[in-house]
């Protein structure tokens, strides 16, 4: 293992740990020197076993970690509490200097050693701007922006790929302001996690590649009723749908999943299912 590569962290539930199995496929095929970090409130043994073995099969240093969630917010549609495990990280990991967060419903594409090693600055975080919710006042990122005094037209990231200073985190109370925010504002928050992380970043993080966190928007697009037009002029869709090919993290973000049966037919579901079909024959050989 490369030991001068920051950790890969993830946090799960048992709802997640297929999808997470199917991340360390493919986190295997392309940069298989990684140490993974996956932190969780009370996975069931079954899960711990099964992702142990996923790790040793692949040959990926994997680490699991039980930690307990503070007083969490509110939670909606395909998310559970567990979102908030990633406002633990600075004090679960405290013993690594830089660590790369990843949500378990995304597949790694390309080599991220690039993404690893790429210099902070100073910033806390690094991250993409969110495609669909580009800057506060569009779409449903922190809708009561005007009341909370915050400024309309900054730009808003996506939370499920973060490149992270811990010590920087800690100067600045990153993990600190997110919690206390979502315990002051419940209610002003739609996204999770993300929109507290949004307001105690305060915009001072590093904008990052696209490809980095690139979402499965032509999956999304095709569905009935499907809106970007808040979104538009920061995020032309065009533009979203030519990023795809290039991606180095895909990202499923959103109800739609690819692991589900209703996701779409599109060449992102068969990206997907190759990996799934991979991690499914494994846990059915014999020997496993």
């Amino acid at each position: 293992m490369n030991q001068l590569l920051p950790p890969i962290v993830c946090c799960v539930d048992d709802g997640y740990v297929r999808p997470l199995s199917v991340l360390l496929q493919s986190l295997a095929m392309v940069t298989p020197d990684v140490r993974l970090l996956v932190m969780h409130e009370g996975l069931s043994a079954h899960s711990r076993k099964v992702l142990q073995r996923h790790g040793h099969r692949l040959g990926l240093d994997l680490e699991l970690l039980q930690v307990r969630t503070s007083p969490s917010g509110p939670v909606s549609g395909w998310v559970s509490k567990a979102v908030y495990l990633r406002l633990q990280i600075g004090e679960a990991v405290s013993q690594h200097e830089k660590v790369l967060y990843v949500d378990a419903d995304t597949l790694a594409l390309r080599d991220l050693r690039p993404l690893l090693l790429t210099p902070l600055n100073g910033a806390a975080l690094g991250a993409v701007r969110d495609p669909q919710n580009p800057v506060i006042g569009t779409g449903i990122a922190l809708p009561g922006w005007a009341e909370l005094g915050l400024p309309r037209g900054r730009d808003y990231f996506n939370s499920g790929v973060m490149l992270l200073d811990l010590p920087a985190c800690e100067r600045q109370g990153l993990f600190t302001k997110a919690r206390r925010f979502l315990a002051e504002h419940p209610d002003d928050v739609l996204l999770w996690d993300q929109d507290a992380l949004n307001v105690a970043a305060e915009d001072r993080w590093l904008r990052l590649d696209r490809k980095w966190n690139t979402f499965g928007i032509s999956a999304l697009a095709i569905q009935p009723g499907y809106r970007h037009d808040d979104a538009e002029p920061y995020s032309p869709l065009a533009t979203l749908l030519a990023d795809e090919p290039s991606a180095a993290i895909l990202h499923f973000a959103g109800p739609a999943k690819p692991w589900n049966d209703d996701y779409p037919l599109c060449p992102l579901r068969i990206t997907y299912r190759k990996m799934l079909r991979s991690v499914l024959k494994a846990e059915s050989d014999e020997s496993w």
